[in-house]
């Protein structure tokens, strides 16, 4: 008998369709694009198929290899099961469940076996659930499929939980009344046990369905009690989830379901301390990452109760949680090496994710400062470390402090003054205490020096300066709390740094900042007075120091005295005071320091003298001497050149209260510093100066910068040093364009006349040859020996000058914020765009680039000046010219500057409608801008000449620009767009500027009479120039995608006067009348110039085609126009 089944079985499965057997293969594919093709394919060939015999193998091969080991193959199998029940309804559960006993048996099977055909059944039981064919069937048949789901379920451990989830999937689609009458029924019996025999899986289950069922779920009758997470509950289900976890565990959902749970239940102090902390004594990671799981969904989901956050950073816990980032941190170097590398990997990403959350949990509105401050005090106190921030890798402090209100500011500075001064302890454990240590005191200190600067004190001035004058103490007088116990010149440089970070942050009130350090002078004055205090700083600075620091305070004593400041008195105490605090810093500082309050003693002398002599003026005239303000520029450009944020912030504070007082010359000043090409350059000077000084006495780098500029320069100098080969290598594959210009020295000046042309080698002589490879061999050596000159000096120098200028950049950004002159906006573009070629030249300078950029933005951005006196038309022509030609500049660097062109060239635009409408006021009428005169050269000579290098964009741009000019360009398009010698990309490219024209005008609306008899015009002309060159014009040849363009234009002509209500006399269906008549002869005209081609190069000898491939691959390969060209004149 089985013998003939066997052989009735293979004579069927042998007349099944060969598609349908080929589309089987695809299931098995890794991509799951492939399965899907795979199932759709036999989906399709069996709807399409008669045969009953392709259904039934179908249905019988993928219930059989459900049950197959390879989860890959499962997947696709499994889809294609969905999709069969939910297309063919003539499949009953009877047959499946046949099936199953037949194919997915574990009779003599082995144990590994019989998890797979037991997965196997499951499958089938959700593929019977997914396509709701359970609800087709009678109440009989649905519980014999979820007994079979449960009975499968229990073959195996690990298939408890794809039951479980399955089955709630399912019950999650159905209404109550369904769940109570038709399915709760046949799986209730089975939870109803004490809660100690549920297992993750029927816990879960009980959770999911009860929250979505719950008045028919009754958990009393159930497990005893009305809540799974009840009170009585916790300690069991916490033992539940912590004991016996496996890797494969960490992820079972049951403990993102207790924690969203639990998050706003008021037993969640009890679950966290009792329940979970009480069992991580010990290092166990799976134990440990289900705790961080938790605790990480809770932080996500509590809204209520946020008192109890603080308990949640429990000592067990976070212990735990802190050996793994010591640990990580101590094996650095080796953990590549390490066999739980993995472990750390997982363990520290996961600890990340839960301070994230905890940061994100403390800045909901309903934290109060107390709960922020606790929080602060056990991640940096107890049990947690000071140094918390480079330990963990995060700044989740720093984000918890500035979510801080007065009092917990006040309340955590209390705190750190502790450490500083060393008046509190460390806690180790129960009766051990230690001081702390210098670089726990150190990161008191950084944190004081944070809070110092913190929104919420911004007016508390005399909180300000009680912690500044402490860290003072420290840094400048190395006297701290206990004078017995001398502090260290290292404590007292790294606080010292601390200190001057105060400053970093800008200052709410200008009279704040004076309050401030007038007081700070002051401290210093007193403290100066003891001879113990005096002899130290005698011993620690040169005797200059001190004069220079009796110097300012002379100065600042004469202009203290003044009722009234002004600006200008303000801006000179502050630099005056901030300067004399930097008398007490570096070497380095200190001689900037020193010149810098000596020129500005004389500077301020000469104002109060030109003050007298307008004693009777105006306080608007005071800027008719500029000589005060120029000198002052140049003191903060000296200032500025020092690598300190401080100072940084300083100069941009006083700045903006020299605004009103800024001359061109002084504008001029700063932005000459970032012309490469101007021989003034303050900076050139100084280079070379400290060029000089490092050679005859270099100056040793002590690691203790007062500012965080020179600290990140360091490290990167010091990580220069190991990667120089490497990084030499970089620079010379990002830097084409340097040796693109020692390739045009070599070739002459002929390179430079026309850099689109090529070089045909055929027209050299051998001799010429020779000399042009020796000419290139030497270019390359040069350049190449120059890159390999670099050194870490030469990097540090570049660096040097790239972060002066972007500091320079930030006065310009300050100037530009407020209306400036516009005089001195446009003598900004040429030095800008100098600055931007020399940095696209140097990779080395890309961040500088980005900043000029980003300035040029911003100047092209403004609408409104404060003057535009002595600007006429023709100085905006030079600006504009100046702009748009490209000199010398070659096709790449002109390319790369494309963008800042077209920028430059609207805001020209710009800058002219300003001009004209003051003339028109005094005029009362308004001529053409001769601007339109050098646009429509351009316009001419883009479309014209082939070298022309300025980009599409440019010329959407201006068209598109709101300004009467656009329409006198249109005609110039019109005439190139219909001219036969014009390129045929050429004449496309007219089109898309046309169509551009008109969406602008859509945008803008044209209503003046005189626009709108302009506009008729120019439609005029470009309908009679359209229709007498496609009718008449017999060698006009265009292809195809040119009348795709021009229905285009014509339709959105059309869409713009019907929506605007322009009045116009274009007919715009007999345009297109035209356009479709004249497409197909044209058309044909392009083919035979195709062909022409074509058999034109049939034609060349072997050698040629050779030398064609050869110059392809080089990326050197001449137009096809221009080939086809020559060999017609060969002919």
């Amino acid at each position: 008998m089985t013998e003939e089944t066997d052989s009735n079985t293979v004579q069927k499965e042998n007349k099944v369709s060969a598609s349908v057997l080929d589309a089987f293969d695809l299931l098995k594919a890794p991509k799951d694009d492939a399965k899907l093709n795979g199932g759709s394919k036999i989906i399709s060939q069996l709807h399409g198929s008669e045969n009953e015999k392709d259904l039934q193998y179908v249905l019988k091969r993928l219930v059989r290899s459900l049950g197959a080991n390879v989860p890959n193959m499962r997947t696709g199998y499994f889809a294609t099961l969905v999709a069969l029940l939910s297309n063919f309804e003539g499949i009953t559960i009877p047959q499946l469940l046949e099936l199953v006993k037949k194919e997915l048996h574990s009779n003599g099977s082995s144990k590994s076996e019989v998890g797979d055909v037991a997965l196997g059944q499951i499958l089938v039981c959700g593929a019977i659930f997914r396509s709701k064919l359970i609800l087709k069937c009678s109440s009989e048949e649905q519980g014999e499929v979820i007994q079979l789901l449960m009975a499968a379920g229990k073959k195996k451990s690990y298939l408890s939980t794809v039951a479980y989830l399955i089955l709630l999937d399912f019950l999650k689609g159905v209404d109550i009344e369904q769940f109570a009458s038709v399915y709760w029924p046949l799986i209730k019996q089975d939870f109803k046990k004490d809660l100690k025999e549920h297992t993750l899986d029927s816990l879960y289950f009980l959770m999911v369905i009860n929250t979505k069922f719950p008045a028919k779920v009754k958990l009393r009758k159930l497990i005893g009690s009305t809540d799974v997470l009840s009170e009585d509950n916790i300690h069991t289900v916490c033992e539940k989830m912590m004991t016996g976890i496996d890797f494969n565990s960490i992820g079972h959902p049951i403990y993102k379901e207790v924690a969203t749970n639990i998050a706003n239940s008021p037993h969640l102090q009890l679950f966290w301390t009792s329940g979970i902390d009480s069992q991580l004594v010990k290092h166990n990671r799976n134990r440990e990452l289900v705790a961080i799981n938790i605790l990480t969904t809770v932080l996500h989901n509590i809204n209520t109760g946020l008192e109890v956050l603080p308990e949640l950073v429990s000592r067990n816990f976070f212990k735990l949680f802190m050996d793994w980032f010591k640990g990580l941190q101590t094996a650095s170097k080796i953990r590549s090496k390490r066999d739980n590398e993995d472990d750390n990997k997982i363990m520290i990403k996961k600890q990340k994710e839960l301070l994230n959350a905890l940061a994100k949990a403390l800045k909901s509105d309903q934290v109060e400062d107390s709960i922020r401050v606790e929080i602060l005090q056990k991640l940096l106190f107890n049990p947690g470390e000071m140094n918390f921030a480079e330990i963990t890798g995060t700044t989740v402090v720093k984000s918890i402090i500035s979510d801080l209100k007065k009092d917990g500011v006040k309340k955590m500075a209390k705190l750190f003054k502790g450490v500083l001064l060393n008046t509190s302890k460390k806690f180790l454990k129960e009766n051990v205490e230690r001081n702390w240590y210098n670089n726990e005191r150190v990161k008191a200190a950084e944190l004081l020096s944070y809070l110092v600067s913190h929104e919420a004190i911004k007016d508390d001035t005399e909180f300000k300066l009680t912690y500044m004058k402490l860290l003072m103490c420290f840094g400048f007088f190395k006297i701290g709390g206990d004078d017995n116990v001398a502090v260290s010149s290292e404590l007292s440089g790294a606080i010292k740094s601390c200190f001057y970070r105060c400053f970093t942050s800008r200052f709410s009130n200008v009279d704040n900042l004076v309050t401030v350090l007038s007081s700070l002078s002051s401290f210093i004055c007193n403290i100066l007075q003891k001879e113990q205090v005096r002899a130290k700083i005698e011993k620690q600075f040169p005797k200059e120091n001190m004069e220079c620091w009796e110097m300012l305070q002379e100065v600042c004593g004469k202009i203290e005295e003044n009722n009234t400041k002004t600006k200008v008195d303000k801006v000179f105490l502050i630099l005056l005071y901030q300067l004399g605090l930097f008398l007490f810093s570096e070497p380095v500082h200190v001689k900037i320091a020193r010149s810098s309050i000596k020129e500005l003693k004389s500077c301020y002398e000469h104002y109060k003298k030109g003050k007298k002599k307008q004693s009777k003026a105006k306080k608007e005239d005071l800027s008719a001497d500029p000589e005060w303000i120029e000198v002052l520029v140049e003191v903060l450009l000296s200032i500025l050149s020092a690598e300190s944020s401080v100072l940084r912030s300083v100069v941009q504070c006083v700045f903006r209260l020299l605004w009103e007082y800024l001359t061109p010359s002084a504008v001029g000043q700063i932005v000459s510093v970032l012309d490469p090409e101007n021989e003034s350059n303050p900076l050139t000077q100084e280079d070379s100066e400290s060029e000089n000084e490092d050679e005859d006495n270099p100056v040793q780098e002590n690691g203790k910068e007062s500012d965080e500029e020179s600290e990140e320069e360091e490290e990167e100098s010091e990580s220069d040093g190991d990667d120089e080969a490497d990084d030499d290598d970089e620079e010379e594959m990002r830097t084409p364009e340097q040796l693109r210009i020692a390739v045009q020295k070599a070739l002459g000046s002929a390179a430079l006349e026309s850099d689109a042309e090529s070089v045909d080698a055929d027209m050299i002589d051998e001799e010429e040859g020779k000399k042009l490879d020796e000419a290139l061999a030497e270019a390359f050596k040069q350049f190449h020996q120059s890159k390999g000159k670099k050194s870490k000096k030469d990097r540090k120098d570049k660096k040097s000058l790239s972060d002066f200028r972007i500091r320079v950049l930030d006065l310009v950004d300050i100037y530009l914020e407020k209306d400036p002159s516009m005089d001195i906006c446009l003598g900004m573009i040429a030095p800008l765009t100098r600055c931007l070629e020399f940095c696209i030249q140097d990779s080395q300078f890309s961040e500088l680039e980005n900043r000029v950029r980003k300035t040029i933005k911003n100047l092209t951005k403004i609408r409104k000046f404060s003057s535009v006196d002595d600007i006429d038309m023709n100085i905006l022509c030079d600006h504009l010219k100046s702009v748009i030609e490209k000199d010398a500049r070659s096709h790449f660097l002109f390319q790369a500057l494309g963008d800042v062109i077209t920028f430059f060239a609207t805001f020209i635009i710009h800058c002219s409608e300003k001009i004209d409408t003051k003339k028109s006021k005094v005029t009362k009428s308004k001529a053409a801008s001769p601007l339109t005169d050098i646009f429509k050269e351009s316009l001419q000579n883009y479309f014209q000449n082939r070298n022309c290098m300025l980009p599409i964009i440019f010329f959407h741009n201006v068209l598109q620009t709101d300004w009467d000019g656009s329409y006198a360009l249109v005609p110039t398009i019109i005439q190139n767009v219909f001219n036969k010698n014009v390129r045929l990309f050429r004449r496309n490219e007219g089109l898309e500027l046309l169509s551009g024209f008109y969406r602008s005008l859509k945008r803008s609306k044209p209503t003046s009479d005189k626009l709108i008899k302009q506009l008729i015009s120019l439609e005029t002309e470009f309908e009679t120039t359209l229709v007498d060159t496609l009718k008449n014009d017999s060698e006009f040849s265009v292809k195809n995608n040119f009348f795709i363009i021009l229905r285009k234009l014509i339709n959105i002509m059309q869409g713009f006067h019907e929506s605007c209500q322009v009045e116009t006399k274009l007919n715009f269906k007999s345009l297109l009348e035209v356009v479709g008549s004249c497409k197909a002869t044209v058309k044909t005209v392009n083919n035979k110039q195709i062909q022409d081609t074509q058999a034109v190069k049939k034609t060349k000898p072997k050698k040629n085609k050779k030398k064609r491939k050869f110059e392809q691959m080089n990326g050197n390969a001449e137009p096809q126009q221009k080939k086809i060209k020559k060999s017609s004149e060969s002919e």
